[in-house]
């Protein structure tokens, strides 16, 4: 039992929001992402330009003097200013605590002339102009060197890397917080997104909820969404196969009923007279004709059945493919033997060696109606021919027989149920060659009814099946 849960498939709305939710999870994850690394190197560069303009601007205050006192220079200077009287205490806090962050050192030639007291320790101007990175065991300097060559002075200029790195990580808490709160909301919106969305599939469960099946009429696609079309044109064509199928199990009911009312009623009539005779001769000969009335009842009960069962896998098609027209036509030959011997009717076959392909019970339901079919209607003492030949690829199966024939304006006619021509025999329930035309459909053949080649009374008909590839 807890198998079965476990297997049992959840809500479209709980799946979708799931997949969409998911989806909406990583698309905040990678545009978050972006925006930080956006963000940062947007903040290197401003950290980067701002230490280039720097250096151009100790450059500029400081190139002149240093070229005009360059012999009274000492060996090293510090950037000492007396900004006592200018600064309030608080302002003069947040100076300390910037200055804390950036460094320059000033050279002119390989003497260090002027420097602030932070930064990492030096041990020359850099040989190169651009940006460098020099590690402490603290503390990351990032170092920009300018080098005026005409007046062999050196400018270094840096800064901490933990000042982009506060800057960076107030931005991604910016970030972060708006998104969190945009996830929930988000949810709540897609999952009523997803609900209304699914309102009008909700609304075709309803409505096809309503029918009976008395009502198979098809759903129109205006009231639908574009894409609920093709659901819907599907479920058209289901009601339009149950609709068949109603329409046949009816026909084939008020069929069944109307034509086994008249044996069933001469059997009971028999019955009676059988069960009032008193002569044991006559009561004899009135019971054969029970068993004989039984006989027809129970062979035409046979093939409404068989008809029924052809009709059902109209549309299905069949998958079976392994029979052979002659070995199915041969088999119906023996079977009709003895009925043949009965009627004192000859049976004569000729046809070349296997001819595969088609369902093989369909093919004996053809070979079988059509043989048991000219045997009822042939005289005494007359042949019934089968031949088996092939024609441009395509399998033919011809039976003739002297009977009657068929006059050619009820020939259509007689492939209906129940329909005998005049001159037909008494035996014979009339769906012989009904069901030799349903079966000829379903193998994609076609049946013919024709004059018999020579002239001579009688019928002719022809099966073609297509070819089949072996």
């Amino acid at each position: 039992m807890s198998r079965r849960a476990s297997a049992r498939p959840g809500s479209l709305v709980t799946a979708l929001f799931g997949r969409v939710g998911v989806l909406f999870l990583i698309i905040v994850l990678v545009v978050g992402g972006l925006a930080f690394f956006t963000a940062q190197r947007r903040i290197n560069e401003i950290y980067d330009g701002q230490l280039i303009v720097g250096a151009n601007v100790l450059r500029a205050l400081v190139a002149d003097e240093l070229g005009e006192k360059e012999e009274a220079a000492g060996s090293q200077a510090e950037l000492s200013v007396d900004d006592t009287a200018l600064l309030s205490p608080e302002d003069r806090q947040a100076f300390d605590s910037y200055a804390d962050w950036r460094m320059f050192r000033i050279w002119q030639g390989r003497r260090l002339v002027l420097r602030s007291d932070t930064g990492p320790q030096l041990g020359g101007p850099p040989a190169q102009d651009g940006f460098s990175e020099v590690d402490e065991p603290q503390d990351s300097w990032r170092i920009y060197t300018l080098h005026v060559p005409s007046k062999r002075i050196t400018v270094a200029v840096g800064e901490r890397m933990d000042i982009r790195l506060v800057l960076v990580q107030g931005i991604a808490l910016g970030l972060a917080l708006p998104l969190l709160l945009l996830i929930p909301t988000a949810g709540v919106l897609i999952w009523l997104s997803l609900s209304g969305g699914l309102q009008a599939l909700r609304s075709l469960v309803a409505e096809i909820g309503r029918r009976t099946l008395r009502d198979l009429s098809p759903l129109p696609l205006e009231p639908w969404p574009r894409d609920l079309h093709p659901l819907v044109r599907s479920i058209n064509r289901l009601f339009e196969r149950i609709d068949r199928s109603v329409q046949h199990e009816r026909r084939f009911l008020d069929d069944a009923a109307h034509q086994l009312r008249t044996p069933l009623a001469a059997v009971k009539l028999q019955a009676q007279l059988i069960a009032g005779e008193a002569d044991p001769a006559e009561r004899q000969a009135m019971t054969a004709q029970l068993v004989d009335s039984v006989d027809r009842a129970a062979d035409m009960t046979d093939r409404l059945l068989t008809l029924a069962r052809l009709e059902t896998r109209r549309g299905a098609g069949s998958a079976a493919d392994g029979g052979d027209l002659k070995t199915e036509t041969v088999a119906a030959l023996a079977d009709l033997a003895p009925v043949a011997s009965r009627r004192r009717v000859e049976l004569s076959f000729e046809g070349p060696g296997a001819l595969p392909g088609g369902d093989p019970v369909l093919l004996r339901l053809i070979a079988a109606n059509l043989v048991e079919n000219a045997i009822n209607h042939a005289p005494e003492g007359s042949e019934v021919a089968v031949r088996l030949s092939t024609a441009g690829g395509a399998r033919r199966l011809t039976v003739v027989d002297s009977g009657p024939g068929i006059a050619p304006g009820e020939r259509d006619k007689v492939m209906e149920r129940f329909y005998r021509g005049e001159g037909a025999s008494a035996r014979g329930s009339g769906l012989g060659l009904s069901i030799v035309g349903e079966a000829v459909r379903l193998l994609g053949g076609r049946l013919e009814l024709r004059e018999r080649a020579d002239g001579a009374r009688g019928l002719c008909a022809v099966v073609e099946l297509p070819k089949v590839a072996v």
